[in-house]
């Protein structure tokens, strides 16, 4: 984004006004800090109305349970130092953790009631008899701020968001359907070099989408019925990326074994490219039903021996992938219930709430917490032990600190960012503690003194490549100037608040440094690690007969969550034990085989007497084995099993429709596996 845009411009322009709006109006009413209601309107206001309205609702929430929190335990620890800031400690650390389990711009009301808390409380411990009015104040005054930014900006020339949500979904829909396009007319060997990047986008939509539909929320009744259709839409569309990877490693494993298309495959194939070129996409049931027509074909020629069995099952397979993306397809442009089984025939709709499957890191979860932890308390204890009276803000910004970065996988950059910011803050509110603001005598002339700096710093805030610089300056400078109804300025003061301030983030960086700083491809093995400990939970489930269709879909909506996890860490962090670890896109097709050849099948495989058991155990101690070894491989026993039983079930299934199935989901699990393997 340029600087100088029309969009940053207006962002600023109403920015601006609304920061003028709230300091005149506190100034009018004799709030005690001015200060934290401009701050306020900088650190709410957002491009789009909808998103301002959004954070400024959760910000007002988390400062009152803040408060609420800080009025509680005031009276009873406030004569014990150590007590209190223990106390404080670990109310941050407790809403950071409930923050860090919600994945959705919602975790901010809990963040900030955590540090809120802490810039509440810890300035008064010198003159406990005021803590109720400092609560009462600040959330007056940022409740001021709220009213402001929202009014300006949902009133004055709004920028609509749900057209973003409209063009996120489609472009989300237009991505994967050229991916297909190109994977059905591209040799496998002649791979595009952007595919990965494509892959990786696409792994991005999902959370971009939720992030939109949580904010388009307050856009009103205009947004409402497009936020029903794209929350159905997108249940659909989660499924794009397993489904083309499938439909890619099908096509691979064809031109690797140099299968040719039999000419009634051929003609169906040639008939999914041109419906999936067309728009709108008509006649899905009739594709649908040709897709249908040719997988039975095949089975009819593997009977009568004109096509192996593997070349029978590899073709099927892809026409049943092909048949999924039919209906995605068909999904995302009816929105009904008819498309919404994308995995096979006999599944309901998908999980109607995928936030509840999402993938939680429970230790890098209690790692973050521990940082934020000792970052306050030990800030705090440096600020009893020195005697300092501005010593304050130290336990703030670190509470601050190791809490806002602490969602990122590696926080040390962006913190190094923010130290930044504060000291550009500090050069410019010396500037105008010592030369500007002494001489504004009016209410007009401190306006004047303070449009240059303000509408440059709204323009900082639009860019998201400077905004986090940005916010950190507004986060700063209100409270080095000190502005409020009886303003006298005190550069003493003010250095003496930023050198508090960076002791506390001093502390922040270098406990976060040594105890949570980890990278990209650290988080994106655990994830991995955690899917192929479901993978082999579900798998036990499914030899005890303990699974069912909800837990299917479950395990795979979780699967899917961590898919879109892994692929961007891989891609920016491509740490050679992570890449032979994989993406968990053939480990969740390896769950619904399983479960799809031996639940769904129990009854017929039982009439023939088939145990499956030991297979169920080598594939357990495989997965056991590359838990601890990523690059290990399926031992020679799993696939002696395996071909023992596609032995068997082949034997039986020349004789049994019913075994057919099964025989090509079993044979699903050996390819997957062993794709080398004839």
């Amino acid at each position: 984004m340029k600087w100088i845009s029309k969009n940053a411009v207006l962002f600023s322009a109403k920015t601006c006004l609304a920061a003028f709006l709230a300091l005149s109006v506190a100034l009018f009413l004799n709030f005690e800090k001015p200060a934290w209601a401009l701050t306020t309107v900088y650190v709410t206001s957002q491009l789009y109305a909808a998103s301002t309205i959004s954070k400024s609702v959760f910000r007002l929430m988390g400062t009152l349970l803040g408060g609420l929190f800080i009025l509680l335990i005031y009276p009873q620890t406030v004569q014990h130092p150590l007590l209190f800031s223990l106390c404080v400690s670990l109310w941050v650390t407790a809403c950071l953790y409930l923050s860090l389990h919600d994945r959705t711009p919602k975790s901010y009301v809990f963040m900030l009631a955590g540090y809120s808390a802490a810039i509440m409380g810890f300035p008064e411990v010198t003159t406990p008899g005021l803590i109720v009015n400092t609560v009462i104040s600040r959330i007056e005054e940022i409740t001021l701020g709220i009213i402001c930014s929202t009014l300006v900006h949902r009133l004055i020339m709004p920028v609509s968001m749900h057209h973003l949500l409209a063009q996120n979904i489609s472009t989300w829909f237009q991505t994967a359907r050229a991916l297909c396009v190109e994977l059905l007319t591209v040799q496998p060997d002649d791979k595009s070099l952007a595919r990965d990047d494509i892959l990786v986008q696409m792994a991005s939509y999902p959370l971009n989408v939720e992030t939109l539909i949580t904010h388009c929320v307050y856009e009103g009744e205009a947004a409402q019925r497009l936020i029903r259709l794209v929350s159905v839409q997108y249940q659909h569309l989660s499924y794009l990326l397993p489904t083309l990877t499938a439909i890619e490693t099908r096509l691979s494993l064809l031109a690797a074994a140099q299968i040719a298309f039999p000419p009634a495959v051929a003609q169906t194939f040639q008939q999914f490219i041109l419906w999936l070129n067309q728009e709108p996409h008509q006649d899905a049931a009739s594709l649908r039903v040709t897709l249908s027509e040719s997988q039975h074909a095949l089975e009819t020629q593997w009977r009568a021996g004109s096509l192996t069995l593997q070349e029978c099952a590899l073709l099927t397979g892809l026409l049943e992938r092909l048949s999924n993306m039919v209906r995605i397809v068909e999904a995302y442009h009816t929105v009904s219930e008819r498309g919404s089984d994308l995995w096979s025939d006999s599944d309901s709709a998908p999980v109607s709430n995928p936030r509840a499957y999402r993938h939680i890191d429970n230790g890098l979860l209690l790692l973050s917490c521990s940082t934020a932890f000792l970052a306050t308390l030990l800030s705090s204890l440096f600020w009893i032990a020195s005697g300092w009276r501005d010593g304050a803000t130290a336990p703030m910004m670190a509470a601050i600190l190791s809490s806002f970065f602490a969602a990122i996988d590696s926080p040390i950059t962006p913190m190094k960012l923010f130290v930044k910011g504060v000291l550009f803050a500090l050069a410019i509110s010396v500037i105008y503690i010592a030369l500007l603001i002494p001489q504004a005598v009016t209410f007009e002339a401190l306006m004047i003194c303070l449009v240059p700096g303000l509408f440059a710093l709204g323009l900082v805030i639009a860019r998201p490549a400077t905004n986090l610089i940005g916010l950190s300056v507004a986060i700063q400078i209100p409270g080095f100037i000190g502005l409020s109804h009886h303003y006298v300025p005190n550069l003493t003061a003010t250095l003496n608040a930023a050198l508090s301030a960076l002791i506390g983030i001093l502390f922040a960086v270098v406990l976060t440094a040594i105890i949570r700083n980890k990278r990209p491809s650290w988080i994106a093995k655990r994830a991995v690690r955690k899917g192929m400990r479901e993978l082999l939970r579900f798998i036990k489930e499914i030899e005890r007969n303990a699974s069912s269709l909800l837990a299917r879909q479950q395990f795979i909506a979780r699967m899917l969550d961590k898919v879109n996890i892994i692929l961007p860490r891989r891609r920016l962090d491509p740490d050679p034990e992570l890449m032979a670890g994989g993406d968990l896109i053939a480990e969740a097709w390896l769950g619904a085989n399983c479960f799809d050849y031996y639940a769904r099948h129990r009854e017929v495989l039982e009439r023939y007497c088939i145990d499956s058991g030991q297979m169920f155990h080598e594939l357990a101690l495989f997965l056991k084995r590359r838990m601890r070894l990523f690059s290990a491989v399926p031992h020679q026993d799993l696939l002696d099993e395996l071909s023992q039983l596609l032995l068997t079930l082949e034997r039986c299934a020349r004789s049994d429709h019913a075994m057919f199935m099964p025989l090509l989901y079993l044979y699903n699990i050996r390819a997957s596996l062993f794709p080398q393997a004839r």
